[in-house]
């Protein structure tokens, strides 16, 4: 696979207080990657290219196209190409709803009939119950490791945490792109989720409350806030909602019992 850069410096003009000067300013790296499955074309997806195995790994699992790891028999990238075969028969354009997502640059999710609605009958029954400062203070750690975020200002942040620290963190141009990161590497590693917190910078809509429910994660975080849809998908499968995280305060929109 090529190795790509993650970031890369500009000259750029900086004009401040009504000085002029020239400098090189780091700015993040928008990569286009094709998604082929058994041979057919699914998604081009606009990306930051690292991780992106995992990337390609999580998307499908975010959609329902797979459902483990075993599923994936082959998974080539190159040349900004994504091969995969997988088991059984995939047709693409067959019972394939395309949606176009609330992220930037038009992201879109595929999904059926089939996997839209068995996602509706996904119950997290997990009685995990995490202290609000602890919660803030995977936040904070969420903001410090951010390293591209720093450099750039330009990326989502997203991880995988439990209590005790965050265990899983990726970044990307977009922050669907960065939880499917985080899902696939998830499933490389084996890990449970079932006492886990999925952290994200972006705002909580309703398609990253579904990719959260596919990881059978109990409790879904964010600096930012959720949409009334997302709440009500995160009362109906039984995730917790937190919001607008931000020093020591935070908001709980679904299933308060779980913060304490």
């Amino acid at each position: 696979m090529t190795v790509e850069m993650p970031f890369i410096d500009y000259p750029v003009t900086l004009i401040s207080r009504g000085e002029v000067q020239r400098e090189k300013s780091t700015v993040t790296v928008e990569f286009p990657l094709q998604i082929v499955v058994n041979g057919q074309l699914l998604v081009n997806l606009l990306c930051t290219p690292e991780h992106m195995e995992e990337l390609v790994t999580g998307f499908l699992y975010s959609e329902g196209i797979i459902t483990s790891l075993t599923d994936i028999l082959h998974l080539k990238i190159e040349s900004g190409k994504a091969e995969v075969q997988i088991k059984g028969e995939f047709r693409g354009g067959e019972g394939w709803i395309p949606t176009l997502t609330t992220g930037c640059g038009q992201n879109v999710s595929w999904q059926n009939k089939k996997t839209r609605d068995c996602i509706f009958e996904t119950r997290i029954s997990s009685q995990i119950t995490v202290a609000a400062e602890d919660i803030t203070g995977l936040i904070d750690e969420l903001q410090r490791i951010s390293v591209h975020y720093r450099k750039t200002h330009g990326t989502h942040g997203a991880a995988l945490a439990d209590k005790s620290g965050i265990i899983i963190f990726r970044e990307d141009i977009g922050r669907h792109n960065a939880i499917d990161k985080v899902a696939g590497s998830v499933l490389y590693q084996g890990l449970t989720t079932d006492d886990k917190l999925l952290l994200t910078t972006g705002r909580i809509s309703s398609e990253i409350l579904t990719k959260a429910a596919r990881l059978k994660v109990p409790f879904l975080v964010s600096r930012s806030v959720p949409t009334d849809y997302a709440i009500q998908l995160g009362e109906l499968l039984g995730i917790t909602i937190v919001g607008f995280v931000r020093g020591k305060s935070l908001k709980v929109y679904s299933h308060n019992w779980r913060v304490n």
